[in-house]
Order: structure tokens, then C-alpha cells, then sequence
């Protein structure tokens, strides 16, 4: 089956047949924490010029920050102080914590580091720079003696009617103000030539005459500089949130400003859907406070699963980044995928240069890491026992992913043995059940090696000891509740034979350990 990556590849390399190489293009503006599900963007454009390369289609890919926009409202976690600098470009507004130059640095700096850690590298652009720079000058001076043609366009998306004095007075620019730094400015007169403005503040009250040519503090709105920007870097695609799609959204109105004023063809567009969370609940949003930056999942995800996660679902459709217990089996169901050969496209694109993934259960670090505390060595022994990869090389990576998850999503999962025997609960057994703890003592005390089989077959025959057949099912459910208890103060543990196997007795045997129960 043709994967969705090559669907698009095939489109592009059909309708680009010029010179190259092509431009894919990604941006987010750097309004707060750039959540995972801005990762769709950057990653669909990594998976289709993976795609074009195959077909030997050279290819750049860009990634605008667009922190020339203007700081909207204070998002949680952030000091309510921060309402001062309401529109002021993201980049003149200052860190929170004063690690960064800018507000926008800090969460350009945190993204752009994520995804390096799962191979991506474009060239970023920030717009502040070009802007400030001049890069834009022309096609902003394009755009103003054009300004009544965008304004014609714009109205032909909207259902109120304009009037002709709106029409005269339009003009396609957002001016911050020389005074103050915000955008609470308008236009209050221009020469006929319409090079040169005059604009008052409504905030500081600030006056002043700017030549558009010259002007740094000027830039286009949103939609006219989309457009812009796709004639200025040649870009032949570009994925964006569904809602961008919408009929009469700023895809179709950017299109038409693309074509009829900067006289350019739109590039190929693949809206995509959103991403949940499993095992959150509510909606990712920046504002809001409830997200999970690539950061964040990157602390429990390895970044070839990240990367296969995404790979395996197209963009229209949404999917849910799981954070619950699943993620156990997400890694065995990645760990399988990467063992049949030849290997399938998603996990082809999946893998990073330079780096070997060790197909470590994640399911037995998460039933170990408590109990070894971070112990390289320690989990190294078990894993041996247990006939696994146990190299600490192979162990460290994923043991930080697993010891991270329960952190912070899972701390229910983190099992740890008790620090001494629990002889008030050893009491409350009835003499029967005191007997099978003496039992496996017994056993355990008179075993070495201790034998997975061997060991398996113990803790499913000592509670079946003078018991009618019926009983059994219930029996050693009790058995298995009791021994948990005593050895994790809890009703459930990892498959008990696996563990009393695995791990050194020495760690444990003292839990089973009542002298009464053995006279």
C-alpha cells in the first residue's frame, strides 16, 4: 500500500516540474509552548521530502517563526504582569524567567531542540529578522499600491457589505508604534503617491510620518503575508491545521491574494487533523496551560517511536498521542513492527541516523525501575536472569523513558519493595495462608539458581495444597494478593515468577521471612 507521504510526493513532483530544489515549508507563531500537536506541521513536510528524495527530487525545507505577530493575551504560567506588553511583537516582549533574548526565543529555542533530537533539521527563519531587515520591502510596496485590490479580495470572503470609504481608507499593514512598541496604531493620512504615511497611537499617542520603503516597523496581516511569503521562498507545499482549510478560510483567501497581486501559484496545501491526548483530558491549547510540548513527550517517548506514531496515521485524520498505560503496548507494538523485514515504510521513515534502538520491553522497566531505583547494574542483573538485552547501552535510554512516565503520568505504577517485614499484615492471615507464605519461603531459601519454570510452577502448586480442584482459581488469586502484599505493601506486582526469578533473593527474601510460620 502507498503510504500518505508518497500520495503527496507524487502530487508535487507532477506539478513541479521547474527548477529546484522544491521548498516545503512549515511555521508556528511562538505565542506560548509550542504543543505536540504543532509537530504535524514540521513532521508532514519531513515525511514527503523523504519521499521526494527517493524519487531523486532535490528539496529545501523551511520553517518560519512567526514571531514578528503580535503578543495576543498572557497564557497561563505566565505572570498577569505580562499584560503590558500586549501588542508588542512576540519578539520584543522579554522572558518570563530571563534565560532568553526575547519571549519568543524561549519557545523557539525548546522546539527547534526537540525536533533536532528526532532528526529534523530545516532552515529556520524568524520574521522579525526579514522584516526588520527589509527583505519584505518590495512586495510590502506591491502590496500598498495594490491595496485596493486586497481589499476587494478580502470583502469577497466576508457576508457584511463594505463601503467605499473603508475601501479608500484600507491599507494592507500593521504599523508598531515607534513610541511605545505596540500595534495600536492607525493610519490617519498619506501622500497620493502613497509611499509615505502618516499614523497616530491610541495608546501613547505617539505621531508620526513613515516612508513605506524605509519603514521597520511595518508588516503585512496574516493572509496577504502567507501569500507573500510563498512567492518570496517559492514554496510548493505547505501543511496547516484543518482550520485553515475551511471554504473562505485564510487558505483560499491567501491563494487568491497569491495569485491575482504577487502573481504566484498557491502551493499544494494538506490540511491535517488535530491531536488528543490519552490520558489527559481537555483540549491542547498554549493559552490555556494544558498541553504537552515535543519536549515533554520526548521525555517518555523514544524519538523513532514519536516519529513512527506520526508516520502511521495520514494528516486528515486525528489520532490520540497516548501518555496513559497504553504506552506499554505502543512500545511492543513498535518493537514488533521494527522485527519483520523487509521493514514497513512507517518504519523506514522512523529511523534516525546514527542512532540503533534496543527493543527493551518497556512493560518490564516499568515493573523494575522502582524496585532497582535507578540502578543500571541492578536492572542489568535482572534483565540478564530473564534472558534479555542487558547492556547498560541498550537499558539507559528507554529506562529514562519508563522511570519519566511514571513520574509524571503513572505513579500508581511505580513499585518499590518494602523496607522491612510487614508483620501486621502477616497477622491478619488466616493459618492456612500463613502456611504458603512459609512455603515459598522454604522453597525460595533452598533454590539457587532459582528457575523461571521451576519457580512459576511453585507459586500455582503451594496454594492448591489440600484443596478441592473448584478452589483452585481463588486459591492462588489469594496466594498471588498476599505475596504482593508483603513484598510491595500492594495488591499487584509484575508476573510474580518472572520476578522471584530475576531478581536477586537477597532483595527480597527477607519480606518472606516470619519464623513463627515456620515452627
Amino acid at each position: 500500500m502507498t503510504h500518505w507521504a508518497d500520495k503527496i510526493a507524487e502530487r508535487i513532483s507532477r506539478q513541479n516540474t521547474g527548477p529546484s530544489p522544491l521548498t516545503l515549508a512549515s511555521g508556528i507563531s511562538p505565542s506560548g509552548p509550542v504543543h505536540v500537536g504543532n509537530l504535524r506541521d514540521i513532521i508532514t513536510i519531513w515525511f514527503v521530502a523523504k519521499a521526494l528524495q527517493d524519487r531523486n527530487v532535490p528539496v529545501r525545507l523551511i520553517h518560519s517563526w512567526d514571531n514578528f505577530d503580535r503578543f495576543r493575551k498572557v497564557p497561563e504560567n505566565i505572570p498577569k504582569s505580562f499584560v503590558e506588553f500586549i501588542g508588542k511583537p512576540l519578539s520584543k516582549v522579554p522572558d518570563p524567567k530571563d534565560q532568553y533574548p526575547s519571549y519568543a526565543a524561549r519557545y523557539e529555542a525548546e522546539f527547534e531542540s526537540s525536533i533536532l533530537e528526532i532528526g529534523i533539521a530545516p532552515l529556520f527563519l524568524r520574521q522579525t529578522e526579514l522584516y526588520e531587515n527589509g527583505i519584505y520591502s518590495e512586495a510590502i510596496d506591491e502590496a500598498v499600491q495594490a491595496r485596493g485590490a486586497i481589499y476587494d479580495i478580502l470583502a469577497g470572503f466576508k457576508t457584511q457589505s463594505e463601503s467605499a470609504e473603508a475601501r479608500e481608507g484600507f491599507f494592507p499593514l500593521t504599523i508598531y508604534c515607534d513610541g511605545c512598541g505596540k500595534d495600536t496604531t492607525r493610519i490617519v493620512g498619506w501622500r497620493s503617491s502613497e509611499t509615505e504615511l502618516s499614523y497616530a497611537c491610541d495608546g501613547c499617542k505617539h505621531h508620526q510620518d513613515l516612508e513605506i520603503n524605509t519603514a521597520r516597523n511595518i508588516k503585512l496581516p496574516w493572509k496577504v503575508d502567507w501569500a507573500m511569503r510563498w512567492r518570496h521562498e517559492r514554496v510548493v507545499f505547505e501543511p496547516g491545521g484543518k482550520d485553515h482549510a475551511t471554504a473562505g478560510g485564510s487558505f483560499d483567501v491567501s491563494s487568491e491574494i497569491a495569485k491575482k497581486i504577487f502573481h504566484y501559484d498557491p502551493p499544494l496545501f494538506q490540511p491535517y487533523e488535530f491531536i488528543g491526548l490519552k490520558g489527559v483530558t481537555g483540549k491542547m491549547s498554549g493559552s490555556s496551560g494544558l498541553l504537552l510540548t515535543p519536549k515533554d513527550a520526548l521525555e517518555i517517548y523514544q524519538p523513532e517511536l514519536l516519529l513512527w506514531v506520526f508516520a502511521k496515521t495520514p494528516p486528515n485524520r486525528a489520532f490520540d498521542l497516548i501518555l496513559d498505560e497504553g504506552i506499554q503496548n505502543l512500545y511492543d507494538a513498535f518493537d514488533r513492527a521494527n522485527q519483520i523485514e523487509p521493514p514497513s515504510h512507517e518504519v523506514a521513515v522512523s529511523k534516525i541516523s546514527g542512532r540503533t534502538v534496543y527493543p527493551v520491553p518497556f512493560k518490564h522497566l516499568v515493573s523494575f525501575c522502582g524496585i532497582v531505583d535507578g540502578n543500571l547494574k541492578a536492572l542489568e542483573t535482572i534483565f540478564n536472569r530473564m534472558g534479555l538485552l542487558s547492556k547498560p547501552d541498550c537499558l539507559e535510554e528507554r529506562l529514562r523513558k519508563a522511570s519519566s512516565w511514571i513520574l509524571h503520568y503513572a505513579p500508581t505504577a511505580r513499585i518499590t519493595l518494602l523496607s522491612k517485614p510487614d508483620q501486621s499484615y502477616f497477622k491478619t492471615l488466616s493459618p492456612s495462608e500463613q502456611g504458603w507464605v512459609a512455603d515459598i519461603y522454604s522453597w525460595l531459601m533452598n533454590k539457587d539458581p532459582i528457575g523461571l519454570d521451576e519457580v512459576t510452577h511453585q507459586v500455582y502448586e503451594i496454594p492448591k495444597k489440600d484443596l478441592p480442584e473448584a478452589s483452585f482459581p481463588d486459591a492462588q488469586h489469594r496466594f498471588f494478593q498476599i505475596i504482593y502484599n508483603l513484598l510491595f505493601g500492594r495488591d499487584k506486582g509484575p508476573r510474580l515468577g518472572t520476578f522471584l526469578s530475576a531478581v536477586p533473593k537477597e532483595r527480597y527474601l527477607k519480606l518472606l521471612h516470619f519464623p513463627e510460620a515456620l515452627e
